[in-house]
C-alpha cells in the first residue's frame, strides 16, 4: 500500500515568493493526483525562493532528497492509477518513459552538484522542473486524467480520450506559456529582486504596523481609547461562556447623558469631545479593574459590572455614576458645564439562553424608560413586561399569518321569531381554525388585536367574507340577511363608507339590503356624531344597522335619537339574568319601551331556555337569538338545520301580558328578590 511522503514541506524561507501559485488552474479532477502535484508546485516554488533570494535557510541537498522522495511516491502512486486505464494503450508506454527521463535528469541534477556551483545547478534544476510542470502536469497529466473521468462515466476509451483534447483545446496551452513566460521572468529579474529585497521588507514591516492600527481602530474607540462595542461584544461573550463556573450576576448598564446633544450644538464639537473623555474618565476611576467600561459612540457608554451576588449590591455603582455625570466639567474661560445622565440596567444570568446583543437591547428599553420618568435617574429592565410585550408582538404575528393563511373561518347564528318561527337572518360570527389549538372563539384571539391594524383586517375580511356567502345564498335563490359586527376602529376608520361602496359596487345587485351591520353600542358612543353620519351614510347605500348589547352603555334617548339604526339587540346578561333579577327584568322592559317608542326593531340575545323565550314572548319581544334555538354554525349545516328548526310549543301560543299583569309581575319579582336577601335573625 503506497502511502505519502514523510516530507512534503522544507523549512519555510524568511523571503518567500509563490512563483506558481497554486489554484484551479492545476487542477486535473483527480484529488489523488492533485494532491500530488500540490506537492510538487510547492517544491517548486521554494526552489524559486532559494534561487530569487539565495537563501542560506536550505541546501540544495534537501531540495533534492524532497523532490526524489516525491518522485518515488507519485510515481509509483500514479502509474497504479493510469495502468487501470491504459494498461493496453501506447499512451502508458509513452508515460512509463517520460518518468523514466523524469528520474534520470534528476539523478544528473545531483551528480552535477559536484563539479558546478550551487546557484548553477540550482538555476538549471528550477528550469527543468519548470519545463516538467508546463509540459507533463499541465499537458500529458490533465489528459489522462480528463480521460479516466469520462471513462469513469461510461465513455470507451478511443471516446474519452476525443472528449479529453476537446476539454484540453486553448486553455492548456495558454498555461504553459504562462508557466514558461513566468520561469523568464524570474530569470531576468532575481537580480533585481535581491536588490529590493531590503525595501520589500521595509513594506511589509509598515504594513503590519498599519495592520496593528487598522485593528486596534476596529475594536477601540478612537476619542477615548475605550472599548467600543464589537471588543464589548467579545468580552460579554467570554464572560457568559464561562459564566456556568460562577453562580454571581452581571450587571449591563446603559449610561446615556442628558442634553448632550444642546452642548454640542451650543458650544461645539471640540467642547463635546471634552466632556466625553472627562466622562470616560469618570467611569473609569469608580469601576474595578475586571469590569468594562465601553463607548459606544456618541455620549452612549455601556458599564459591565461583574461577579455581583444581587441588584442591590449594583445600586452603589449606579449611584456614583450618577454623581460623576452631575459634577461641573470646567471649561475655558472660568465657564463651566453641570450634565446629568439616564441609567438603563440589566443582569445576566436569566431564565432563559441570551446573546450580549440582547443584553444590551435590554438596557437600552431600560434607559428609555429612566428618560421617560424624567431623566437623571436609573430604571431596572423589567423582564416580566418584557415577556408580555413579546408575547403579544408574537400572538399579533401568528394572527397575521393565519389570515394570510386563510385559517379564519365564519359561523352563523340563526335570529329568529320566537312564536311564529321564521328565521330573520343569522349573524356571522367569527372563528380561528387554529393548526395546532383547534378551533377558537373570538374571545380567545380578539382583544390581541383591540387598536391595532389587525384589526381593520380581520373586520374587513368578515365583511367580505359574509358578502360573498350572501351572494352564494342570492344566486341559490334563498337569500338570509346576515348580521356583521363592526368595531368602532373600523368604522370610525378614514374612509370606510366609500369602501364600503367601492365593495358593493363589485358585487350581485340587491346584496346591500342583506347585509346588516352591527355595532358595539358603547362604541358607538365614543363619537356620536361621526358614527352617525356614516350610519346615515351607509343606510344610503342599502345596508341596515343595529346597535349590539345595547343596554351596556349610556342609553339616553337622545343618543337613540341621533343613532338612525333598524334594530336594538338586548345585551344577553340582561337577558339571562331576567328570570331571577328583578333589576335585569326592569331594563328589559325598559329597553322594549324605548324601542317601542322609536320604532325599532329588538332582538333579544342570549336565549338558551324555553323558560327565557316564554319569558320573552310575555314581554311581547319576539326577536331572538341564543343557545336555545342554535349555536353557532359553520355554513354547510345551516341548510339542515334550517329544514329542521321548529318553534317550541310552549313559545308558539304564548299570550303577551297585559300591561297590569306585566307590572303587578314585576313588583311580585321585585318583593320576592327583597324577601330573599333580607338576612335571617
Amino acid at each position: 500500500m503506497l502511502t505519502e511522503p514523510a516530507s512534503q514541506s522544507l523549512y519555510p524561507l524568511k523571503n518567500s515568493i509563490d512563483i506558481f501559485p497554486w489554484d484551479d488552474n492545476f487542477e486535473t479532477g483527480l484529488i489523488q493526483i492533485d494532491d500530488q502535484h500540490r506537492v510538487l508546485v510547492s517544491l517548486l516554488n521554494t526552489l524559486a525562493s532559494h534561487v530569487a533570494f539565495r537563501s542560506e535557510i536550505i541546501s540544495l541537498e534537501e531540495v533534492f532528497d524532497a523532490l526524489t522522495e516525491y518522485t518515488i511516491y507519485h510515481f509509483k502512486s500514479e502509474e497504479a492509477i493510469w495502468a487501470k486505464f491504459f494498461a493496453e494503450d501506447h499512451s502508458m508506454a509513452e508515460h512509463l518513459a517520460v518518468h523514466e527521463h523524469f528520474i534520470q535528469t534528476l539523478t544528473a541534477l545531483k551528480e552535477a552538484r559536484k563539479n558546478a556551483s550551487s546557484d548553477q545547478v540550482a538555476h538549471d534544476a528550477l528550469e527543468f522542473l519548470t519545463r516538467w510542470l508546463a509540459s507533463h502536469i499541465l499537458e500529458k497529466d490533465r489528459c489522462m486524467a480528463y480521460t479516466v473521468l469520462a471513462m469513469q462515466e461510461g465513455f470507451a476509451l478511443e471516446e474519452a480520450q476525443a472528449q479529453a483534447h476537446r476539454q484540453m483545446k486553448g486553455v492548456t496551452r495558454t498555461l504553459i506559456d504562462i508557466i514558461l513566460s513566468l520561469y523568464s521572468a524570474l530569470s531576468s529579474n532575481t537580480l533585481n529582486l535581491m536588490r529590493k529585497l531590503d525595501e520589500h521588507q521595509k513594506m511589509e514591516e509598515a504594513y503590519r504596523e498599519q495592520r496593528r492600527r487598522m485593528e486596534h481602530l476596529a475594536r477601540f474607540d478612537a476619542l477615548t481609547g475605550l472599548p467600543n462595542r464589537v471588543l464589548l461584544t467579545e468580552k460579554v461573550q467570554e464572560i457568559i461562556n464561562l459564566s456556568e463556573c460562577s453562580r454571581n450576576f452581571l450587571a449591563i448598564i446603559y449610561l446615556d447623558l442628558d442634553g448632550f446633544k444642546v452642548i454640542n450644538d451650543t458650544y461645539g464639537h471640540e467642547v463635546g469631545d471634552r466632556v466625553l473623555i472627562i466622562m470616560a474618565e469618570r467611569i473609569q476611576r469608580i469601576v474595578r479593574g475586571q469590569d468594562i467600561v465601553s463607548r459606544l459612540g456618541g455620549d452612549e457608554f455601556i458599564v459591565v459590572i461583574r461577579d455581583i451576588p444581587d441588584f442591590d449590591t449594583c445600586i452603589p455603582w449606579l449611584a456614583s455614576f450618577l454623581t460623576a455625570a452631575g459634577e461641573v466639567i470646567p471649561l475655558d474661560k472660568g465657564r463651566t458645564l453641570t450634565l446629568s445622565a439616564s441609567l438603563g440596567v440589566t443582569l445576566y444570568p436569566q431564565n432563559e439562553e441570551i446573546t450580549p446583543d440582547q443584553l444590551f437591547r435590554q438596557a437600552d428599553q431600560a434607559l428609555y424608560q429612566a428618560k421617560q420618568a424624567g431623566k437623571n435617574c436609573y430604571h431596572v429592565f423589567d423582564m416580566v413586561h418584557d415577556h408580555e410585550v413579546r408575547d403579544h408582538l408574537e400572538n399579533l404575528e401568528h394572527i397575521r399569518l393565519g389570515l394570510e393563511r386563510r385559517e379564519f373561518v365564519l359561523y352563523y347564528q340563526p335570529k329568529v321569531n320566537l312564536r311564529t318561527g321564521a328565521i330573520l337572518g343569522f349573524e356571522a360570527l367569527i372563528r380561528w381554525q387554529h393548526p395546532h389549538r383547534g378551533l377558537l372563539l373570538p374571545a380567545q384571539f380578539l382583544p390581541m388585536v383591540e387598536n391595532h391594524p389587525l384589526a381593520l383586517s380581520l373586520g374587513n375580511w368578515v365583511l367580505d367574507t359574509a358578502l360573498n356567502q350572501i351572494e352564494d345564498w342570492m344566486t341559490q335563490g334563498s337569500p338570509f340577511i346576515v348580521s356583521v359586527n363592526v368595531c368602532g376602529q373600523q368604522l370610525q376608520a378614514r374612509g370606510f363608507t366609500q369602501q364600503l361602496r367601492d365593495t358593493l359596487a363589485r358585487r350581485q345587485k340587491g346584496v346591500a339590503r342583506y347585509l346588516e351591520l352591527e355595532v358595539l353600542e358603547t362604541s358607538a358612543l365614543e363619537d356620536i356624531s361621526l358614527v352617525s353620519k356614516v350610519i346615515h351614510d351607509c343606510i344610503s347605500l342599502g345596508v341596515q344597522f343595529s346597535i349590539d348589547d345595547f343596554g351596556t352603555g349610556y342609553s339616553s334617548l337622545s343618543y337613540l335619537k341621533r343613532l338612525p339604526v333598524h334594530t336594538l339587540k338586548i345585551d344577553q346578561s340582561f337577558v339571562r339574568g331576567m328570570l331571577e333579577d328583578p333589576e335585569d327584568l326592569a331594563i328589559l322592559v325598559g329597553v322594549l319601551g324605548l324601542a317601542e317608542a322609536f320604532q325599532r326593531k329588538v332582538i333579544a340575545e342570549g336565549v338558551e331556555t324555553l323558560a327565557h323565550g316564554e319569558m320573552l314572548l310575555d314581554l311581547g319581544c319576539e326577536g331572538a337569538q341564543g343557545y336555545a334555538i342554535a349555536r353557532p354554525m359553520p355554513v354547510d349545516k345551516i341548510v339542515h338545520w334550517a329544514a329542521s328548526w321548529q318553534v317550541p310549543l310552549s313559545w308558539r301560543f304564548r299570550p303577551v301580558l297585559s300591561k297590569d299583569d306585566l307590572s303587578s309581575f314585576i313588583r311580585c319579582a321585585s318583593q320576592q328578590a327583597t324577601k330573599e336577601a333580607k338576612p335571617k335573625r
